[in-house]
């Protein structure tokens, strides 16, 4: 996974299985999503590779990824931008006296004004943890953990396709 999820389009679940879903159709990336009713789309983005319409009573859990969190020297960052090639990741601090205590420069506006955050890139293998905070979609079951690991104690996770095939009580 090059970046991570954010919020934006919610996440289903329906029999151990995860898509994007927009507007009453979900979708997927997993080539085995072929032989279960799914439309092929070659020339879409890899994320709507394969679609089918779903009813909203199939659906047995909703969830938008509310954030992407890492912890790196102890403090929880936000994280984002994952460069498998060069091992860095991307890390964000709200707060003052935290991205002071990690050595983090504030970004800079020409202004000369603190503008947004404290951020930079850092070893990957510096955060030891990564993971994503969910929460519920309005009108629909939520029942996924609120926090699912990506990275826990300095080992990743394996990380599923869309679509691809669970198993009980996995989550990513």
């Amino acid at each position: 996974m090059k970046n991570f999820r954010n919020g934006i389009t919610p996440i289903v679940r329906i029999k151990n299985r995860e898509y994007m879903y927009i507007k009453n159709i979900i979708y997927g990336y997993s080539p085995e999503l072929e032989g279960l009713g799914f439309e092929h789309h070659e020339e879409a983005p890899t994320y709507r590779e394969y679609s089918r319409p779903v009813e909203k009573s199939e659906i047995e859990s909703a969830y938008r990824v509310k954030g992407n969190y890492g912890i790196y020297k102890g403090v929880q960052v936000r994280v984002a931008d994952y460069q498998k090639d060069t091992g860095k990741i991307y890390i964000m601090v709200d707060d003052d006296k935290q991205g002071k205590e990690l050595g983090i420069e504030p970004w800079i506006d020409y202004n000369d004004k603190c503008y947004r955050y404290y951020e930079t890139y850092v070893d990957v293998s510096e955060v030891t943890d990564i993971y994503e905070q969910r929460g519920p979609v309005e009108d629909f079951p939520f029942t996924c953990p609120e926090i699912v690991y990506l990275k826990k104690d300095s080992r990743w996770i394996p990380w599923h396709a869309y679509g691809a095939l669970l198993k009980d009580g996995e989550w990513v």
